[in-house]
């Protein structure tokens, strides 16, 4: 690794920062990307995210991992039984960690590394329930994060589609906000429960998105063929949404 990650603890969550190895001009700054699951996402293709930055493949961000402290509970934006008997209920605690991001996380980053601010620069991405808290970040704090990454996101959510249709951006989010939404094509299969339906109920995201008034051209949606709903397919999807979300 020839770029430098910085561990932090925050409050109970611990942060990792990865600044690129890039050759940087005195005082140039770099958008930002905050992601859901620690590095689970970026450490172990760290590799050959250096050397797409480095070639100039990939545009330069820093890289924000929270580490979730009960992702049941962070990752979701209000409370819902399990799915499955026997299993934790969800514990809805998405406002809470998101204003922890807002208010601990990124005044600490702002003030450690080069990194610009402004929604047009700052990104929030995760997948699986990182990417429904994410999405919901997209409404809550629209003046914050400019630039969405929902990978695989679980939109089976009771409610989740429901929000997204009835509820508005705060501050103009048409036309100044990116959207990268992905799912496998083979996501859901043996499921017999509401994620049977992760294709449909995506595509039914990306279309509340448009019905916000979003352009087609500010909305991705990727159909990852043959994919299923597992971290390294999560993985191939990370520097795709890094490509787009900050072109």
């Amino acid at each position: 690794m020839k770029g430098t990650i910085d561990d932090v603890l925050l409050d109970e969550y611990l942060v990792h920062i990865y600044t690129p190895p890039v050759f940087a001009k005195e005082n140039e700054l770099y958008p930002v990307l905050y992601v859901q699951d620690g590095s689970s996402l970026f450490l172990s293709s760290l590799d050959e995210l250096e050397r797409r930055f480095i070639a100039g493949e990939l545009p330069c961000v820093v890289l924000v991992g929270i580490q979730p402290v009960n992702r049941l509970d962070d990752y979701t934006p209000w409370q819902v039984a399990a799915l499955v008997e026997g299993r934790p209920a969800f514990g809805g605690g998405g406002d809470a960690y998101l204003a922890f991001i807002v208010t601990q996380v990124m005044p600490y980053v702002e003030a450690e590394f080069p990194v610009q601010t402004g929604p047009e620069h700052t990104g929030l991405i995760g997948a699986s329930l990182g990417g429904l808290i994410s999405m919901y970040a997209a409404f809550r704090y629209a003046d914050v994060f400019g630039r969405i990454g929902s990978i695989s996101g679980s939109y089976w959510y009771p409610g989740m589609i429901g929000y997204m249709q009835s509820a508005s951006f705060a501050t103009g989010a048409v036309g100044t906000h990116q959207f990268y939404v992905s799912v496998g094509t083979r996501e859901g299969e043996g499921k017999t429960n509401v994620q049977k339906d992760m294709v449909s109920l995506t595509l039914q995201a990306r279309e509340a998105l448009l019905g916000q008034g979003l352009d087609e051209k500010d909305v991705l949606l990727v159909l990852d063929e043959d994919a299923v709903h597992r971290v390294d397919f999560f993985q191939r999807q990370f520097p795709e949404a890094i490509k787009w979300l900050f072109r």
